[in-house]
């Protein structure tokens, strides 16, 4: 990360002395390390020759503010979408957590039907039980829902 920055920081020195007309200087220590800088600092540093088409970061030409349109359009874009990833997975934990109490409520219901005889009321008020073969088909039909549902 620290060698980007460096790299990031001698193109904005180079642009901007290049558009300024001053000079830039390059050296080596005697660590070996490369040095640059506006002044010669030794009689080993060498002048470098820059492109007179560069122009500073800060240029308002009409290529320059262009490109911070798109820039500007392309951050949106991004933001935009990072925004749409966060709500869909704020979607997915809600589903699954929605889906997991179905679940726990589904397999306390089977536990219920599986201890208790179950009926039906009716409009009297009166309750109709249900035999042993529509009890053992509502426990059967439960019992798919939740391997169906319920992973």
């Amino acid at each position: 990360m620290a060698m980007r920055n460096i790299r990031l920081l001698f193109i904005l020195i180079i642009t901007t002395a290049g558009s300024a007309g001053a000079a830039v200087y390059k050296w080596v220590d005697g660590e070996g390390n490369v040095h640059f800088g506006d002044r010669p600092t030794s009689a080993q540093a060498q002048q470098l020759q820059l492109k007179k088409g560069l122009q500073p970061a800060t240029s308002t030409t009409p290529d320059a503010a262009q490109r911070q349109i798109t820039r500007q359009r392309l951050l949106e874009i991004y933001q935009q979408e990072r925004e749409e990833k966060k709500a869909a997975k704020k979607r997915r934990r809600e589903d699954a957590k929605k889906r997991a109490q179905q679940c726990a409520d589904a397999r306390d219901k089977l536990q219920q039907y599986e201890r208790y005889r179950l009926y039906k009321n009716l409009p009297n008020g009166e309750r109709e039980y249900l035999s042993d073969r529509e009890h053992e088909n509502s426990i059967l039909r439960l019992k798919n829902s939740i391997k169906r549902h319920c992973k």
